[in-house]
């Protein structure tokens, strides 16, 4: 890429690090590129799975795990933007090679489905909520056709601002080392400063909230109720039992994706009230690939944490099959010994004899 271009695609804050972009170690590049490709993939395979767990198995289809199929395919699609083609193969080339339409392109559906995914949580903590803490009142409320207006509701909020700099309210910038897109936290007018500060509000700080306020609603609630959890019956007991552990893995969740994405809102932050000489490339790109790693975390706290999801994870062929090649192996290694011991026995028998 020519000085010119260079110049003319970059936001002017990082006209001041042209060296430290231009002149980074070619292995720096490559470390990036298989990182979002390998992080890519491992998002993809895993939400895939969720997706099928949750889908094909009769248990878990339930109103309120639409909301956790929702959540995978939009930790799918995220992995899948990020990993091949679009910001794996800038990075083997060492800077954006899609063009003005790709960097609109990759931002926007990054913003639905990011936007998506915190939204999506939030929603699954007050279901949450209100599973634990009025289980009578979701009785009668707990429907499909609920959930899918929620999803609906979810999807719709997120491609509202992320359509924003797309008509002229904030804009799409290439950030950091030139090899990803995001929202413009660095152009500091009133126009983009008023669109980061309603961004951050309404799609992270207020999701944010939403979801701390529903775990102290959950955990007030498991106080407030322990007597009450003692005096039901065995199979009551069970179920509110499974109840509080699913909200406690669906807690996990939600703490790992913050932590991922606190770094980046902070950064992005700092950007839009003036602390720019704090944004370098290497402190803008750190918070990304952490950020990126938000959407492989869920598939891996379900299979650990999950109780339901772990016991159908394992009546999947591949994992059946691996568990009859265990069984296969440990009844050969016990075939042999037998056959050892039968040996030793005839042996001992036929001396005796001879002796004798």
């Amino acid at each position: 890429m020519d000085s010119v271009t260079w110049y003319k695609d970059f936001h002017p804050h990082w006209w001041k690090y042209h060296d430290i972009i231009v002149n980074a170690p070619m292995a720096f590049y490559y470390f990036l590129g298989t990182f979002f490709a390998v992080v890519g993939f491992l998002g993809v395979f895993g939400n895939i799975i969720v997706v099928w767990v949750f889908s094909s198995t009769p248990s878990l289809r339930t109103p309120s795990n639409v909301l956790v199929i929702n959540l995978a395919i939009c930790d799918i699609l995220f992995s899948a933007l990020i990993g091949f083609p679009m910001s794996a193969l800038s990075c083997f080339q060492r800077h954006w090679i899609w063009g003005n339409f790709g960097c609109q392109f990759y931002s926007f559906v990054a913003g639905i489905t990011g936007l998506a995914s915190i939204n999506c949580l939030a929603v699954i903590a007050v279901d949450r909520y209100l599973v634990v803490g009025q289980p009578l009142a979701m009785l009668n409320q707990s429907h499909f056709r609920r959930s899918f207006y929620h999803v609906l509701i979810i999807w719709t909020w997120a491609c509202v601002w992320s359509a924003m700099p797309l008509i002229g309210w904030g804009e799409y910038i290439l950030e950091g080392f030139g090899v990803s897109c995001t929202f413009d936290y660095l152009t500091r007018t009133t126009w983009n400063i008023s669109f980061n500060v309603c961004l951050f509000t309404f799609c992270f700080g207020m999701p944010v909230s939403v979801i701390i306020l529903s775990y102290i609603g959950i955990i007030r609630s498991i106080a407030k109720n322990r007597k009450e959890f003692s005096s039901l019956t065995a199979e009551n007991s069970s179920r509110a039992r499974q109840e509080i552990k699913i909200a406690k893995v669906f807690a996990v969740c939600m703490t790992a994706f913050i932590l991922c994405w606190v770094p980046y809102a902070t950064v992005a932050q700092l950007g839009i009230y003036g602390y720019d000489q704090m944004v370098s490339p290497y402190t803008a790109e750190l918070p990304v690939m952490l950020a990126k790693t938000s959407a492989l975390w869920n598939p891996i706290i379900y299979a650990f944490s999950h109780p339901k999801y772990r016991k159908c994870l394992k009546e999947l062929p591949i994992f059946r099959q691996k568990r009859k090649f265990r069984f296969l192996g440990s009844k050969s290694h016990t075939k042999s010994s037998d056959g050892v011991g039968t040996i030793a026995l005839t042996s001992t028998i036929n001396r005796t004899a001879t002796r004798h």
